[in-house]
C-alpha cells in the first residue's frame, strides 16, 4: 500500500482563513476563553464543530463568491509538464485556491519501473464546499491534486489483437447510420446560425480502445444473462471516437479549412494512441491537465461521459464555440455524492449563454445508439466570448 504523499506548504505567509484551521481539536482551559475572565466564569470552552474542514469550506465559499477562479490555464500546463518528467521529479507542487503553493512528494521519484501512473485528480466547487476530500486538511482548498492508477491489471490483461479493424468497422457502421446522417445535418444548421467560426475540435474522456474486458466481468454478465465480450467495455469508445471525426469532417465541409482534432484521456494505451494518431488525432493532456488549455472561443468540446468535471472547468477557461456532453446539468447522485462533472453555481450561469439543442436517434437505431439520446449540444448565443 502506497503511504499518501506528503504536502508541505511553500509559502511562509498563510491566507487569513488558514490561520483560523489549526489546533481546531486541542481542548480549550477555562482561562483562555475569549468571552469570559476567569474571575467571572469558570466554565470550559469547547471548540466543538470548529474543524478544519468547516472553517476551510467556509473559506472556499467566500474566495469562490468573490470570484476567485479554480482553473487557469497556467496552472493546468504548468501540473501536466510536472507529471509528464515524474521520473525525475520529486516533489510536485499545486496552486490552493488561497493563492498558497504546496508541494506533494512523489513515491515514483526515480523509480526505473513503476507501476503506479500519476494524472490529474480535480477537486470541483462541491468537493470544497460541502463533500469532505480525501487527504489531509492542506489539500482542503486544492481544486486539483494527483491520483496514482495501478498498471498491473491492464498490463496482465492486455489488448484486443484486432483493435484497429474493430475502430474502422464501428466508424463504418456510424457513418452509414441515420442517425449519423441526421447529427452532420443538426451540425451544419448550428453552424449556419450566427456564421460560427470553429477551427479545433476537443475531445475529453471517450476511453480507451484497445483494453480487454476483464475475464471476471464477462463471466459475471453471462451469468446475470447480459451480453459480454472483450470488447464490451470500448464500445461505447469506438463510437464517440467516431463521432469526434464526422465532427471534424462536418465543420471542414462548412468552412473549407483545416480542423485541429485533439484528444485527452489519461486512459488511452499506447496502441489506442497509434490508432488516433493514424486516423487524425492528436493526443494532448496524457496526464489530464494540457488538454484545456488547447480550449478557446472557436472549439468544440467532445465530453461524453467525462469522469472529471469539465464543465467547471470551462466555466472558469473559456467560452467554447460549442460543447457537446452528458454532464453538467446534474449535482447529486444522492446527499452524500456529487456527480464527476456536476452542475456549480458557475456552469450554472455558463449554461445561460447557451442554447441547448438534443440528439436525434430514430426509432430503428435506438438500440444502438441510445447513449446518444443522454447527450446535449450547446451552442454560445451571439456575443458571449471569453470566461467571465
Amino acid at each position: 500500500m502506497l503511504v499518501p504523499p506528503q504536502l508541505i506548504s511553500t509559502n511562509r505567509e498563510k491566507h487569513d482563513c488558514e490561520s483560523t484551521m489549526a489546533n481546531t481539536d486541542d481542548y480549550i482551559e477555562p482561562s483562555k476563553s475569549s468571552n469570559s475572565s476567569p474571575s467571572q466564569d469558570s466554565s470550559p470552552e469547547l471548540n466543538y464543530g470548529c474543524s478544519s474542514w468547516i472553517l476551510s469550506s467556509q473559506c472556499a465559499s467566500d474566495l469562490y463568491e468573490a470570484g476567485v477562479k479554480l482553473w487557469r490555464k497556467e496552472d493546468l500546463v504548468d501540473i501536466e509538464a510536472q507529471l509528464a518528467r515524474s521520473f525525475e521529479t520529486e516533489y510536485f507542487t499545486v496552486r490552493r485556491i488561497d493563492g498558497v503553493v504546496a508541494r506533494i512528494k512523489n513515491p515514483m521519484y526515480m523509480i526505473q519501473n513503476p507501476i503506479w501512473a500519476p494524472r490529474l485528480k480535480t477537486q470541483g466547487y462541491w468537493r470544497l464546499v460541502k463533500i469532505k476530500p480525501d487527504g489531509p486538511p492542506e489539500t482542503y482548498l486544492c481544486p486539483y491534486l494527483l491520483e496514482w492508477k495501478n498498471q498491473t491489471v491492464p498490463r496482465y490483461e492486455g489488448v484486443i489483437e484486432y483493435s484497429k479493424s474493430l475502430f474502422e468497422t464501428k466508424r463504418q457502421l456510424w457513418n452509414n447510420s441515420i442517425t449519423c446522417e441526421l447529427f452532420r445535418a443538426q451540425l451544419q444548421r448550428l453552424l449556419d446560425t450566427g456564421k460560427r467560426r470553429i477551427t479545433k475540435v476537443v475531445c475529453f474522456g471517450l476511453g480507451d480502445m484497445v483494453t480487454k474486458t476483464a475475464k471476471w466481468e464477462i463471466n459475471h454478465r453471462r451469468e446475470t444473462e447480459q451480453q459480454a465480450s472483450e470488447t464490451s467495455d470500448v464500445e461505447g469508445s469506438l463510437m464517440q471516437h467516431a463521432m469526434a471525426l464526422t465532427m471534424a469532417e462536418a465543420i471542414r465541409h462548412h468552412t473549407g479549412v483545416s480542423v485541429q482534432l485533439k484528444a485527452q484521456d489519461p486512459a488511452y494505451r499506447e496502441q489506442t494512441n497509434e490508432i488516433l494518431s493514424e486516423n487524425g488525432f492528436e493526443i494532448v493532456g496524457k496526464c489530464g491537465a494540457g488538454g484545456f488549455a488547447e480550449i478557446n472561443d472557436d472549439t468544440l468540446v467532445f465530453a461524453a461521459f467525462a469522469s472529471t468535471t469539465i464543465s467547471e472547468v470551462l466555466a472558469d477557461i473559456s467560452r467554447p464555440a460549442l460543447v457537446i456532453t452528458t454532464g453538467g446539468e446534474n449535482t447529486f447522485s444522492d446527499h452524500t455524492k456529487v456527480f464527476s462533472d456536476a452542475e456549480s453555481p458557475r456552469t450554472r450561469q455558463m449554461w445561460c449563454e447557451y442554447s441547448v439543442s438534443h440528439f436525434a436517434v430514430p426509432s430503428p437505431e435506438q438500440e444502438l445508439f441510445k447513449p446518444l439520446t443522454r447527450m446535449s449540444i450547446r451552442t454560445r448565443m451571439p456575443g458571449v466570448e471569453g470566461a467571465r
